[in-house]
């Protein structure tokens, strides 16, 4: 898939994060694709498209609050006027383990539905204008393997993950049209900020230890998937959900 991603605009929310999120924005800058740094953090976004063009890479950044949706609309207004979006990878969220769900408040939940669902319904809307003139576009949302097998103390999670799935569907038909392909990529547990300080590091160890592969998956493992979901040779791949998790997580299609 060398340079598969020569003039191709990528944006990838959640783009500052330590692990998933600058891993996605690295691997499609390495494929040539000119890469959009989304993340309420500023300094986060700047490290990851400075280094990004430190490496010989396009790269720019914009911060906004993902749950503000006007001023979502008026950030991605400003940078699509000079690049039009052709890859969106929908990487922002935030993570609820380890909390039951007679302990989930209004708030809670209603901060989970905003950050992993509505948000990611909203920019996608706002982008998806220019893929349908292109008559081509990559969209990948990031869910979670949750979604299969269901989770004790994470319902709250799971369900605003499981929404994904079924946006996922729903527009890969509704876009087909355009040659839009839309996918959903559900990790399992990384060794990432928010998973650490959901579960632990011990808990991480020993799943990791009985998983099939003998071994989860890193974030570069799943940042190639998303890579290849991006490219021209997954034509023929819409309205799947792929999960890389190393065998931990095997059911039926």
């Amino acid at each position: 898939m060398n340079n598969s991603l020569i003039n191709k605009t990528a944006l990838v929310t959640g783009g500052g994060g330590p692990a998933m999120g600058s891993s996605h924005c690295n691997k499609l800058a390495e494929l040539g694709a000119h890469v959009i740094v989304l993340d309420k953090r500023k300094d986060k976004a700047q490290a990851v498209s400075n280094k990004i063009r430190e490496d010989n890479g396009s790269s720019e950044y914009i911060t906004c609050d993902i749950t503000n949706i006007n001023e979502v609309n008026e950030a991605l207004d400003i940078v699509t006027n000079n690049s039009p979006i052709d890859i969106l990878v929908n990487h922002a969220g935030i993570s609820g383990m380890s909390l039951p769900f007679e302990k989930v408040t209004e708030k809670i939940y209603d901060t989970m539905m905003t950050v992993n669902l509505k948000s990611m319904f909203f920019i996608t809307q706002k982008l998806v204008s220019n893929m349908k003139k292109n008559n081509w576009g990559r969209i990948i949302n990031i869910a979670s393997d949750f979604t299969m097998y269901g989770s004790p103390l994470a319902s709250h999670y799971t369900a605003s993950k499981s929404g994904i799935l079924g946006l996922t569907k729903s527009w890969a038909r509704e876009l087909a049209p355009w040659k839009i392909c839309v996918n959903a990529v559900a990790p399992t547990l990384l060794k990432s900020e928010l998973t650490l300080a959901s579960v632990g590091e011990e808990f991480l160890n020993k799943e990791s230890k009985s998983a099939p592969m003998g071994s989860l998956p890193n974030a570069n493992d799943v940042s190639e998937l998303v890579a290849f979901l991006a490219s021209p040779s997954s034509k023929a791949i819409t309205g799947q959900t792929i999960s890389p998790n190393g065998g931990r997580t095997i059911v039926g299609i």
